[in-house]
C-alpha cells in the first residue's frame, strides 16, 4: 500500500454509504486545514482509498474520513488498508493514538475498527447524533 497525500476524496462509494461520511465538497474543505493530513491509497498502483486525519496533540490523530473504493469493497482491502495506514503513520508521524467514530448502525464500519484492534470507548447521544468513539493505543 502507498499512500500519497492529497486534498479531496477521489474514491467514489456506494450510494446508500454516502450517510456514513462527509460530503466530497466538505471532506475537500476540510483537507486543506493545516491541522489535517489526507490521504489516496494506492494499491499496486491503482487508488482503492482515501483517507484523512486530524492531528489533535502531537502523535494523536482522529481518523476524520476512510473510505474504500466501491469496486474494492468486500475484498478485504479495507482492513489491509487500515492496518497500513496505522503503520505508516506510526513510522512517518509518530502515531501513539488514533481515535475514530462512526454512526451507529453502520456495522462494516464497526467490524473495521473492531478487527484493526480499535475498542469502543463512548458512544455519543445528541439530538440527531448517535455516534459511537473507538480508540487505539499504539
Amino acid at each position: 500500500m502507498k499512500f500519497i497525500q492529497s486534498t479531496e476524496m477521489k474514491v467514489d462509494i456506494l450510494e446508500n454509504q454516502e450517510c456514513w461520511l462527509s460530503s466530497k465538497d466538505k471532506i475537500k474543505q476540510n483537507a486543506k486545514r493545516d491541522d489535517t493530513l489526507a490521504f489516496d491509497i494506492y494499491n499496486d498502483d491503482k487508488l482503492i482509498g482515501f483517507a484523512m486525519l486530524r492531528e489533535f496533540e502531537k502523535g494523536c490523530f482522529f481518523l476524520w474520513s476512510f473510505a474504500i473504493d466501491k469496486e474494492f469493497q468486500n475484498k478485504g482491502l479495507g482492513k489491509k488498508a487500515l492496518l497500513e495506514l496505522i503503520k505508516f503513520l506510526k513510522n512517518n508521524y509518530d502515531l501513539k493514538t488514533i481515535t475514530t467514530t462512526y454512526k451507529t448502525g453502520n456495522n462494516h464500519a464497526k467490524h473495521l475498527y473492531e478487527n484493526a484492534g480499535f475498542t469502543e470507548t463512548n458512544r455519543v447521544l445528541d439530538g440527531e447524533i448517535d455516534e459511537v468513539d473507538m480508540e487505539l493505543h499504539i
